[in-house]
C-alpha cells in the first residue's frame, strides 16, 4: 500500500503545480448550463483538474453515497439554481470538519460535519446558494491570490488521501477567495436564497452557529469556516443583505427528517474523536436538541463524562438513564450507564444495565470486556 506523502512533500508539489498564471481580470457569469466544449483552454483544464479531484475523492472512499440523502441535497441546489440543474452537483463528504466549497466544474463538497450543525433546510440552503454563487460566476477563473492558502491546502488534501491536482488547489473555494469575490457570492447567494422562498433571516444564524462552536471549542484547525473568510465577516453581511427581510420557509421538519440518520453518525463520529465540547454545545442548545432522536442523550452522557469536570458525572448519569427510558431499543446507552455505576460501586443495577445491553447487541465487539465486568457483579 502506498504510504501518505509529508506535509513537506505535499507543499513542494504545490510549490511546482501553481506557478502557472492565471488570468485575473473579471468575466461574465455563467447565465446558463455549460458543457467543456464551451470553454477557452484555460478554463477547460480548470474543469479537467477538478474532475480529475472528483474521481479521486470517488476512488477514495470518502464520499457518503447515500441516495436519499444525497437526492435531497441536490433538490436544495436545484431550487437555489434550476437553470444549472445537471451541472451544479452537491456531494456529500464523509467528514467531520466545518467545511464547504466548491470546485470550478460545478462540483459542491459539503463535509457531514458542517450539515450537523444546522438546524433547518434554509440555513443549509444559505451554504448551498453560497457556494454555487462561485461556480456561476467564475471566481476560480478569477482568482490571482493562489498561493497564501497552497500549504494548508495540502495538508487537508494529505488528510484525505487523494492527490493534489493542478492549479485546483487554490481555485476551489475551500479557502475561500478575495474579499470581493466572497461578499459577491453572498450577495448573489441570498437573491437566490429570497428568489427559492427560503427565510432570509436564517442566513444570519447559519454562520452564528458556526461562530459559536469554533469559540467554545477553540477550533483551531485551518477549514473554510473556521479561517477563511472570517465568520463574523459572512454574519455582517448577511445582516446587511437581510435587514429589512421578513418570512420565508425554514425547511425545518424536511430537514429533520432527511439528516437524522446523518446527525446521529456525525455525533458518534464526534465522539470516537473527542470532540465533547462541541456535542455538549449542540445538545445543550434547546433549539439544536430538539432536531435530535432520543438517542442523542447517550452522546451527551458521554461528553459530559469525558470533560470530567465539577458536576459532570451527574449530568452523565441524568442524560444516560433518561436516553434508558427515551429510546429501550438503543444499547450503547445502557453499557454506558451500567459503566458509569460499575465505577461508582453501584454493582447491582450495573448487573442489569450489562444484561440488558448484551440482549440488544448480541454480536457487540467488546462483549468479552462486558462479560468480564458482568462476572465481577452480583448474580441475579
Amino acid at each position: 500500500m502506498r504510504s501518505a506523502a509529508s506535509p513537506r512533500t505535499w507543499i513542494c508539489a504545490l510549490t511546482l503545480c501553481l506557478a502557472s498564471p492565471l488570468r485575473a481580470e473579471p468575466v461574465a457569469p455563467w447565465t446558463h448550463t455549460v458543457e467543456p466544449t464551451e470553454l477557452d483552454t484555460a478554463e477547460k483544464s480548470l474543469w479537467q483538474e477538478a474532475d480529475e479531484f472528483d474521481r479521486a475523492l470517488l476512488r477514495a472512499g470518502k464520499l457518503n453515497a447515500d441516495p436519499a440523502l444525497t437526492a435531497y441535497l441536490q433538490g436544495i441546489m436545484d431550487r437555489l439554481y434550476p437553470e444549472f440543474k445537471g451541472r451544479l452537483t452537491v456531494r456529500l463528504l464523509n467528514a467531520q470538519q466545518i467545511n464547504a466549497f466548491a470546485l470550478p466544474n460545478g462540483s459542491i463538497y459539503v463535509n457531514a460535519g458542517l450539515i450537523a450543525r444546522f438546524q433547518n433546510e434554509a440555513q443549509l440552503a444559505t451554504v448551498l446558494a453560497h457556494e454555487g454563487a462561485h461556480f456561476t460566476h467564475r471566481h476560480s477563473l478569477q482568482q490571482a491570490d493562489r498561493v497564501r492558502n497552497a500549504a494548508a491546502f495540502a495538508l487537508v488534501v494529505g488528510l484525505l488521501g487523494v492527490p493534489v491536482v493542478g492549479d485546483l488547489v487554490a481555485l476551489s473555494s475551500m479557502f475561500g477567495f478575495s474579499r470581493e469575490h466572497e461578499r459577491e457570492a453572498d450577495a448573489i447567494g441570498y437573491q437566490r436564497l429570497v428568489a427559492a422562498g427560503y427565510a432570509p433571516r436564517e442566513s444570519i444564524k447559519t454562520f452564528e452557529h458556526l461562530q459559536a462552536e469554533i469559540k467554545a471549542a477553540d477550533i483551531k484547525e485551518p477549514f473554510f469556516f473556521s479561517s477563511h473568510p472570517k465568520l463574523q465577516e459572512r454574519i455582517d453581511s448577511f445582516t446587511e443583505l437581510s435587514r429589512d427581510a421578513a418570512g420565508g420557509e425554514t425547511g425545518y421538519r424536511r430537514f429533520v427528517e432527511s439528516t437524522a440518520p446523518l446527525r446521529l453518525t456525525s455525533l458518534d463520529a464526534d465522539l470516537a474523536a473527542y470532540r465533547y465540547r462541541q456535542i455538549i454545545l449542540m445538545l445543550t442548545t434547546p433549539e439544536t436538541r430538539r432536531e435530535y432522536p432520543p438517542e442523542a442523550g447517550y452522546y451527551l452522557g458521554e461528553a459530559y463524562r469525558l470533560r470530567n469536570e465539577t458536576g459532570d458525572a451527574a449530568l452523565a448519569e441524568r442524560e444516560l438513564r433518561r436516553t434508558v427510558e427515551t429510546a429501550p431499543q438503543f444499547a450503547p446507552a445502557y453499557r454506558a450507564l451500567g459503566f458509569l455505576l460499575y465505577k461508582r460501586g453501584d454493582k447491582d443495577q450495573a448487573a442489569s444495565l450489562f444484561r440488558r445491553y448484551l440482549e440488544l447487541a448480541p454480536d457487540a465487539t467488546d462483549r468479552g470486556y462486558v462479560e468480564a465486568a458482568l462476572h465481577d457483579t452480583p448474580a441475579p
